[in-house]
């Protein structure tokens, strides 16, 4: 069990150290706007991850998926929503949506694993 922890410290602390170093670069290079890209991009695809984490992949596949989930599948959800109210408004209601649709997700995996 041990092993297992020490594993996922190991891996939380390369995926730290990438995520700093990816916000050093494009900070660097594009100011904050760039910065801020990388944490948006965090962030739109944190839900996938949540929903994914449930599959039996590896962790660079659930990283690699849930990255390419939030770049398409986010904005042209975003957007459908967007032409029936506010862009701003269906962006966090898209979101709050899947944010949910994770947790349902990990929720109902517990209940059937039982």
């Amino acid at each position: 069990m041990e092993q297992k922890n020490s594993g996922f410290m190991g891996n939380l602390i390369v995926f730290l150290i990438a995520l700093l170093a990816s916000l050093a670069f494009s900070y660097a290079l594009f100011g904050i706007t760039g910065a801020r890209v990388v944490l948006g991009i965090l962030f739109i695809s944190s839900p996938f991850y949540l929903i994914l984490s449930r599959v039996r992949l590896d962790e660079g596949e659930k990283l690699v998926f849930s990255v390419l989930m939030g770049l398409t599948l986010f904005p042209s959800l975003a957007y459908a929503l967007g032409l029936v109210m506010s862009f701003r408004i269906g962006i966090l209601v898209v979101f709050a949506a899947l944010v949910m649709a994770g947790f349902a997700v990990k929720v109902l995996h517990k209940k059937v694993k039982k």
